[in-house]
Parts: C-alpha cells; sequence; structure tokens
C-alpha cells in the first residue's frame, strides 16, 4: 500500500535506499573514470553528496504525493471539512 499525504512508511525508506544505491553506482563510476581511475576523497566527495541528495530528493517526493500518486493532494478520504473537523 501506498502512504498517505505527508506520511512515510518503510517501503518508501526502502525504495529510497535502492535510489541512493543506483545513483551512487553511477556517480561513482562516472567519477573514477574522470579522475583516471584515481581513489581518494576529492573523487568520493561527489558521490557521497550526489547519493545523499538523491535519497532526501526521493523521500521528500514520496513525502508530499498521496496515495493515489498525485502530487500535493490531500487523499479524500482526509480532507478538511468546512467546519473544521477532519474526515478519517
Amino acid at each position: 500500500m501506498r502512504s498517505n499525504f505527508l506520511r512515510l512508511n518503510s517501503r518508501d525508506f526502502f525504495k529510497g535506499l535502492i535510489v541512493s544505491v543506483i545513483c551512487t553506482l553511477i556517480t561513482g563510476i562516472y567519477q573514477l573514470i574522470a579522475n583516471g581511475f584515481e581513489f581518494n576523497w576529492i573523487t568520493l566527495k561527489p558521490v557521497v553528496i550526489a547519493a545523499v541528495g538523491a535519497g532526501i530528493s526521493y523521500l521528500t517526493k514520496n513525502l508530499l504525493t498521496n496515495s493515489n500518486g498525485d502530487f500535493m493532494t490531500w487523499d479524500k478520504q482526509l480532507i478538511p471539512e468546512q467546519n473544521g473537523e477532519e474526515v478519517l
């Protein structure tokens, strides 16, 4: 089941981890080729920054998407009513 708007579940974190790993592999391979296969902090720093950024971006996207896949939209059962009460 997909998570509701402004909520995350364990599936979101697992998929975010997968996105971070894929980003790390792609960025890492590029950095190693671009720097002549030299392995040091200067080579690794952009890889770490890209991986963290990709994971945070994915989690933010899931946080702001409802269970129907609509971005920045409340789920229909959670829309606040006119009198200020929420329907759960």
